[in-house]
């Protein structure tokens, strides 16, 4: 049975992961390297819990792309959850549905991963 792993597992979390968070060009640096981090676990089955944020720049939107089609040639499964308001008009409009799995939140996430 494959691991889940999650953002919002880590002792200390980066910034987005604060309430009314924001992936900007002063924290894209930061996102990033948590990106890095979760696709360097062991887990096949990942989750990027953003649902602190509430605004997030093209930097980061391309970041998440290029983080799910890492994981996907890793065969691992990279989804998003705490996608709800402004953060999923964000994604609907850029059509990240089409591509990734969108969750309102990481216990949706992880009853996916988990077949349930």
């Amino acid at each position: 049975m494959s691991r889940i792993h999650s953002t919002s597992e880590r002792k200390n979390p980066p910034d987005f992961r604060r309430e009314g968070a924001k992936c900007e060009l002063n924290n894209v640096e930061s996102f990033r390297q948590a990106l890095e981090q979760l696709l360097a676990e062991r887990a096949d089955q990942l989750i990027v819990n953003m649902e602190a944020v509430n605004y997030i720049n093209s930097a980061g939107l391309g970041m998440i792309a290029d983080s799910v089609m890492a994981a996907r040639a890793q065969q691992k499964e990279l989804v998003v959850a705490g996608v709800k308001g402004s953060l999923a008009e964000i994604f609907r409009i850029v059509k990240f549905y089409s591509f990734m799995k969108l969750f309102a939140t990481e216990k949706e996430a992880i009853d996916y991963l988990s077949g349930e």
